[in-house]
């Protein structure tokens, strides 16, 4: 399950950068950021079962071939009843042979429905032999994983005001944690959905503070550049998206910021103006 996850992290991480690369539009870009914000919401989400499905690894390993086994039974099983009682009402009129062969395929229909029951009971007792995921109802103190899987919890109920408080806790206390500056990141959003957008500006900001080359930074400051732009500061998002693109060279943040600025700024993209070389003076004659 382990390696699963880490293969659809991975598989995310490529969807995200072909989407990105692809859009030619503002169109496009709008939804492309929207993916990009899901895809962000289900990194986060997949690092904490990586982290919390150690626990059942062994008991998964044993149950995924057969519950594999089972599905596709299933599968193959209804496919056939389908197809059996799609042929019971087109053959209801033919003749008495077809009757009789209507007959059998009921019989062959009822036999496959009983073993489907009982797979479908071998299934159940499959998945209740499962462990359950841990619950946080209550956080253990000193633990930073339940703490921060706590704040993201709250955040994706819209529970704003506990996981904002959960997430400045996590900061507060694990500043040097590798999800810091993602908690503060979680921050800055919690903030936009709510439409406070010069706190967000400001939560924003923050995140690259915590870790300059975190791996929400980027996201966080090219964010902001967007804000600073729908409020109307426009130099201050060319001075952001400059810096994003100065400091994250190879982040398709700064792609992105690049292809903005074309838009709105395209001067501030040209290389400075080496400076002129004064004239020589010329000499008295003699």
């Amino acid at each position: 399950m382990k390696f699963i996850l880490s293969g659809l992290l991975g598989t995310l991480l490529v969807l995200g950068n072909l989407a990105e690369v692809q859009a030619q539009n503002k169109e496009q870009r709008e939804k492309i950021d929207r993916m990009a914000v899901q895809l962000e919401e289900l990194k986060t989400e997949i690092m904490l079962l990586q982290r919390q499905v150690q626990s059942m690894q062994d008991t998964f390993n044993k149950t995924t071939g057969e519950l594999n086994t089972l599905v596709v039974q299933m599968s193959d099983n209804i496919a056939t009843i389908r197809r059996a009682q799609s042929a019971i009402s087109t053959n209801s009129g033919d003749t008495i042979t077809t009757v009789t062969a209507m007959g059998e395929r009921l019989t062959a229909t009822n036999q496959r429905m009983e073993r489907l029951s009982e797979q479908f009971a071998s299934l159940k007792k499959v998945i209740e032999d499962i462990p359950k995921m841990p619950t946080f109802a209550q956080i253990t103190p000193g633990n930073a994983e339940q703490l921060f899987a706590a704040a993201y919890s709250d955040y994706s109920r819209g529970n704003y005001d506990l996981a904002i408080s959960e997430f400045r806790q996590y900061v507060e206390i694990y500043p040097g944690s590798e999800l810091a500056d993602n908690a503060q990141y979680w921050i800055a959003e919690i903030m936009v959905a709510r439409k406070s957008l010069p706190e967000a500006i400001v939560e924003y900001e923050k995140v690259g503070l915590i870790n300059p080359q975190g791996d929400k930074t980027a996201n966080a400051l090219f964010k902001r550049g967007q804000l600073l732009l729908q409020l109307e500061r426009k130099d201050e998002t060319v001075a952001q998206w400059l810096s994003l693109i100065k400091d994250h060279p190879k982040s398709q943040e700064a792609i992105q910021a690049t292809e903005q600025l074309q838009q709105i700024a395209p001067e501030a993209l040209l290389p400075p103006e080496p400076p002129q070389k004064p004239a020589p003076k010329k000499g008295r004659r003699p």
